[in-house]
This record gives C-alpha cells, sequence and structure tokens, in this order.
C-alpha cells in the first residue's frame, strides 16, 4: 500500500452538502458571538438606580417623615384631644382684672377604648354614673349613643372636687380626665355690657372658620366678640390612649386687653344709677362717661344689666326668658344701640349751627318764651307751639340755652314771621357733617347711628311735604330726628375740647403675657364740628350758665365749674318721657364728659340729672381733685 497521506473525520461531526444547503436557508446559526456591553451598561445602571430608590425611600421614612409617621402610628393606637386655650384678660386702665380663667376639669370618654375593655366599661358604668349623679339607665342610653357617633366626646364637664378624685380613684378604662378652664367675671352685672360674655360654639361658627373645634368658647358679645381673635389663643393637643404622655402640646392662652375704662368710676356710675332709679319702677337707662380729649371711654353703663357668669353653666328655662324674651331687652347695650330723640340736649347743637348760619347772633334776642301761633300752608288755621314753660322776658342765645327756651329754638330753625330761620336744610347738613347719621366705630358690636330726616326723605317716605312744624320739631330734638347717646356724648365732648369729635374706644392696647404691646390704640380725631372757634366757645360758656342761672342749678354744689344741658323727650304724649343729661367738667379743660338717659318717666322727675349729679359729686369729692389716673401699666 502506498503510503497517502489522508484525513479521517468522525462521522458525526461531518457536514454534508445537504446540510450546508440547509443551514443557509435557516435563521439560526451554530456559530457563536459575544454579548454585546450594552447589556451590562443597562444592568449596572438599572442596579445603582434601584440602590438609590431605596436608600431615598428609607431616608424619607426613617428621617423626613419620621415626625409625621409616628403621629400617625400614634393615633392609630390613640386619640388627638385639642384642648381649648385659656382666653386672655381683660383689665381695667390700671390693671386690675375684669375677667379670670378658673381652672376646671371635664370628663372625656374615648370611645375606642371603651369598646376594647368592655367588660371594665360595664362593671364601672353604674360606680361612674354614680359619682356624676347620674340616673344609671339615662347615662347608659346616652353614652350608647354617642359611643356609636362619636370617636371622643364629653361625659360631663366642670367636675367637682370630690367628682375628680373618684373617677382617678376608680381609674375606668377609656374615661380621661382634663384640664380646662371656665370663664368667669370678677364684678358680672356692673361690666356685663361691656365685656360681653362667651358661650358655645355654634354650627355656624365650625362652618365659618376651621379654627374652631366643638368643644371650643367663642365671644358672643361685648369685647368678648370683637376682640375674640386676640383673646381665643392657640390649641393645645393631648393623645389619650396608653403610654403617650410624651405627646402632649401645651395651649397658649390669648392676647390680654387693657381697657380705658377704670373700674372705680364705672362702679360708682353702676352704684349710682342703681341708688337712684330702684326706688322707682323704671329699670331702662343708660350712661357713658368719656374724656373729652382722647375719645377713651372711662365708664359706660346700660339698664337692665345682666349677669354674664350664668352663661357658664348654662340657662334655666326663667333666665332665658328674662334675657331673650324680656320687653326690657337687657341684652341691648342702650348706649350704642338705643336710638333716642336728643331732646333738649340737641339745643347746644342747634345753637352752634344758628351762628354758624347766621340766623341769630350772641345778642339775638326774643320779646319772651311763652308760644308762637303760625298757619299751615293754604290754610287759615293756625297752630300753637308753647314753651315747656311761660317765661317773660327776654331771651337772647344764652338764656335761651340755660333755660331751655323751645320758642328761641323755634324761631332759629324755622322762623317767624319777618324773621328767617335757618331751614331744614342747612341744619340737616350741618346734623351730617356733625357725624350724627354716622357710625362712630366704637370698639364694640352692635353700634347703630343716628337718624337726620329731610325733605326728601319724608316726601319719599311718607308722600307728605315738609311743614314747618317739621323743622321746629327737629330744633329742639324731636320728631324723627334719633341719636345715639354715644353721639350724643362725643358732640358735647368735642364742645368741651374745642370742637373735636374724637372716636370712641374702649381698649387701650392690646399686650401679651409679658406685657408686651402688640397693638395700642392712640386717639383718633374723626371729625371737627362744623363751626367756628368762636361759636363753639360761646357754647360752652352757655352750657356753664345752665348751672348758674338754669334748669341745672341742682350741680351748683359740686366743687368745679361745670358745662351742662338738661333735655326732656316725649315719647308717648302726656304718657311717657325720656329724661336726659349731659354735661362736662371742669368748664375748662375738661377731664370727662357725661351723658345719662332714663326711659319712660311719666314726668319730668329728672332722674337723669341727679344721677348725673351724684356721680360728679362723688367723683370730684374725692380726696382730692385729680385727673382721671392714666394706666399705671407702662407701654414697652
Amino acid at each position: 500500500m502506498q503510503g497517502d497521506y489522508k484525513v479521517t473525520i468522525n462521522g458525526d461531526d461531518w457536514v454534508t452538502p445537504e446540510e450546508t444547503l440547509l443551514d443557509s436557508g435557516s435563521d439560526h446559526s451554530d456559530l457563536e458571538r459575544p454579548i454585546s456591553d450594552l447589556v451590562f451598561r443597562f444592568a449596572s445602571i438599572a442596579f445603582i438606580v434601584l440602590g438609590i430608590s431605596i436608600f431615598a425611600i428609607s431616608f424619607k421614612i426613617a428621617i423626613i417623615d419620621n415626625e409625621a409617621l409616628s403621629s400617625v402610628a400614634l393615633q392609630n393606637r390613640s386619640v388627638n384631644f385639642q384642648v381649648p386655650p385659656p382666653r386672655g384678660s381683660i383689665m381695667d386702665r390700671s390693671g386690675v382684672p375684669l375677667t379670670m380663667n378658673v381652672p376646671s376639669f371635664d370628663l372625656l370618654i374615648m370611645s375606642k377604648e371603651v369598646r376594647e375593655h368592655k367588660d371594665d366599661y360595664e362593671n364601672n358604668l353604674a360606680k361612674i354614673a354614680s359619682i356624676l349623679g347620674r340616673e344609671l339607665s339615662a347615662f347608659r342610653v346616652e353614652l350608647s349613643e354617642q359611643i356609636k357617633s362619636n370617636s371622643i366626646f364629653f361625659a360631663q364637664m366642670d367636675l367637682s372636687k370630690e367628682q375628680l378624685l373618684a373617677i382617678n380613684y376608680l381609674a375606668p378604662k377609656g374615661f380621661f380626665v382634663v384640664a380646662n378652664t371656665k370663664r368667669t367675671y370678677v364684678s358680672g352685672p356692673k361690666f356685663s355690657q361691656i365685656l360681653g360674655y362667651v358661650g358655645k360654639v355654634s354650627k355656624e361658627d365650625l362652618a365659618e372658620n376651621d379654627y374652631y373645634l366643638p368643644t371650643d368658647t367663642i365671644g358672643k358679645t361685648g369685647l368678648e366678640n370683637y376682640f375674640e381673635n386676640d383673646l381665643r389663643g392657640e390649641h393645645g393637643r393631648i393623645f389619650l390612649g396608653e403610654n403617650v404622655d410624651e405627646s402632649q402640646k401645651e395651649a397658649i392662652a390669648g392676647n390680654n386687653l387693657v381697657l380705658n375704662v377704670d373700674k372705680d368710676i364705672q362702679t360708682a356710675l353702676y352704684d349710682t344709677m342703681f341708688g337712684v332709679l330702684r326706688p322707682t319702677n323704671l329699670d331702662k337707662a343708660a350712661a357713658i362717661i368719656q374724656n373729652p380729649r382722647s375719645g377713651e371711654i372711662l365708664a359706660m353703663v346700660s339698664f337692665p344689666s345682666y349677669d354674664n357668669n350664668i352663661f357658664d353653666g348654662g340657662l334655666t328655662t326663667a333666665e332665658f326668658k328674662k334675657l331673650f324674651e324680656s320687653k326690657s331687652k337687657p341684652l341691648i347695650n342702650r348706649v350704642i344701640s338705643g336710638q333716642y330723640n336728643p331732646g333738649s340736649t340737641i339745643k347746644p347743637f342747634m345753637g352752634m349751627a344758628f351762628l354758624e348760619g347766621g340766623s341769630v347772633t350772641p345778642d339775638t334776642t326774643i320779646n319772651d318764651c311763652t308760644s308762637i301761633t303760625v298757619q299751615a300752608p293754604g290754610s287759615s288755621v293756625g297752630y300753637t307751639y308753647k314753651n315747656w314753660r311761660s317765661e317773660s322776658g327776654l331771651f337772647n342765645l344764652r338764656k335761651a340755652i340755660a333755660n331751655s327756651c323751645n320758642i328761641y329754638f323755634f324761631i332759629g330753625a324755622g322762623g317767624y314771621g319777618r324773621t328767617i330761620g335757618l331751614g331744614i336744610d342747612k341744619i340737616a347738613g350741618f346734623l351730617k357733617d356733625g357725624l350724627a347719621d354716622k357710625l362712630l366705630g366704637i370698639d364694640l358690636p352692635g353700634e347703630a347711628t343716628g337718624f337726620v330726616p329731610t325733605p326728601e326723605w319724608k316726601e319719599l317716605e311718607r308722600g307728605e311735604p315738609w311743614y314747618q312744624g317739621d323743622t321746629y320739631n327737629t330744633a329742639i330734638g324731636q320728631g324723627d330726628l334719633s341719636v345715639t347717646p354715644l353721639w350724643l356724648n362725643s358732640y358735647i365732648s368735642a364742645i368741651a375740647n374745642g370742637g373735636f369729635i374724637y372716636k370712641p374706644r374702649i381698649v387701650n392696647r392690646v399686650v401679651d403675657s409679658a406685657n408686651n404691646s402688640i397693638e395700642i390704640f392712640k386717639p383718633e380725631i374723626l371729625a371737627e364740628l362744623p363751626f367756628k372757634k368762636e361759636n363753639v366757645n360761646e357754647l360752652r360758656k352757655d352750657m356753664a350758665e345752665t348751672v348758674i342761672s338754669g334748669t341745672a342749678k341742682l350741680l351748683q354744689d359740686l366743687p368745679v365749674k361745670v358745662g351742662a344741658k338738661t333735655g326732656t323727650a316725649e315719647v308717648i304724649k302726656g304718657r311717657s318721657i325720656n329724661s336726659l343729661f349731659t354735661a362736662f367738667a371742669p368748664l375748662d379743660n375738661a377731664e370727662l364728659a357725661i351723658t345719662v338717659l332714663v326711659e319712660g318717666s311719666a314726668s319730668n322727675e329728672g332722674y337723669a340729672i341727679r344721677i348725673a349729679h351724684d356721680f360728679l359729686k362723688w367723683y370730684f369729692d374725692r380726696d382730692a381733685i385729680v385727673s382721671v389716673r392714666p394706666s399705671v401699666l407702662p407701654i414697652p
């Protein structure tokens, strides 16, 4: 055999021509290929992103959202109870407290925990009802209904000391005693028209403001209402459950109010009015005292008053009727909300208007003060206007003010014979410029405006023309002219201070718990009387004559000179009048102005002037004649 060189191939690995032809038409290959780098890059990026995401989520849960998530976890095993904050204090101008927050304790029930400890609840229910003085079956039904519909609710508020100790000793599961405060008033009836009162929030309150919770109280009237946002404070927080004491947040008390009101002056005015009116059947009256140089209100009393402490424990049926259904309307502050004919107390204003408009001069006289008769337009029938008492002799403006001569003011306002009066258009213009029909912006809710009648108003509202007699009535504070005692005292204060109408202020400033001033209310001039200084000064002297020789001689025993004006306003002809009196003292550099109104006298008994006299005598007969003491609380 020849040595031919041969390569032997295993039959299994031999690729036959047929297989080659078949592979050429297939999508698969027997040849190996390397994996692309993109696969590894994508996997690496995905791994890094996943790691970062896990780290970020863990960081957010553990660090950023720790407090919020802890709170959620806490709430899952407890109930968050918002603690009502103590209200801010209200003090007089010297820092004497007029309100107090008395500590109290309320019994709350946590429905979830009661259900979890049902046996304990059933075993203790009779004991709890006995402690609270409740009838067991009614108490059981009441709690069952509340447990079904509320997560937490009051079982009883304002526990007595004995009830508190007994509940704490019993320690029933799901029952919690929480600290609270209740609002009390130091001299309730004497300050109630100024301070007002607080009560439980209504459904409307809850819907209008998300600050309030069903357990809160809110100012209903007076300063408690007007300064609600300052007085209410910030809620605290406690979690009711097991081992959650560390989650409490203290409630922050509201800010405090320092008033312009002087406690001694307020008390003296109230007691004086009460002493004069007590022997009578009269129970409706109003009085206000201001500093004429600033508009600060030193005292304000409205009768009948009410005790604002009675609202704390809920009203009896008799108390509710006395407050809300009585014809005397004790909740109405007559000083700011009452609209009255001013009677002759408007005459000083009319006197200034006559001088300013030129219808009279200080020396203009009439022959007597008895009566005048004028004819109705288009008729031969005359109507006689009489003075409240017949007096002979010459009357100039000063004597007309001092003796309250209606005839002089009829003629000065509406004219008579050949004398042309000032006319209703000018009178109405002066009254409007003097803010008689405007809000003065006192810091109390419920202020009303006065009303100044005009020919246009009468024609539109009544379909009647304006008569000369309408002007006469307006000139003496009768007819349709009405004002508030607040405005009356403000315009008298303007005569005392030289012509400036100040914004009436009850509150001097708002301070925090450390007596740092948050807001200070400085004197604010609203307007000047629309009269020249000499005319204002003339009326100040004329009002002094009222005490010297006129209708206010009762004040002659005071140790200072006083400017004053008496007044009566007929309410029901021949049967009922209102008695009014207004004054300022001392005559020069006056430190107070006072206005008093007593409703419904059968005749002119002079109750208003007697109240003013007795108060002024107390005020100026004190140990020394001093100005109203300034606030002793320093203003930081």
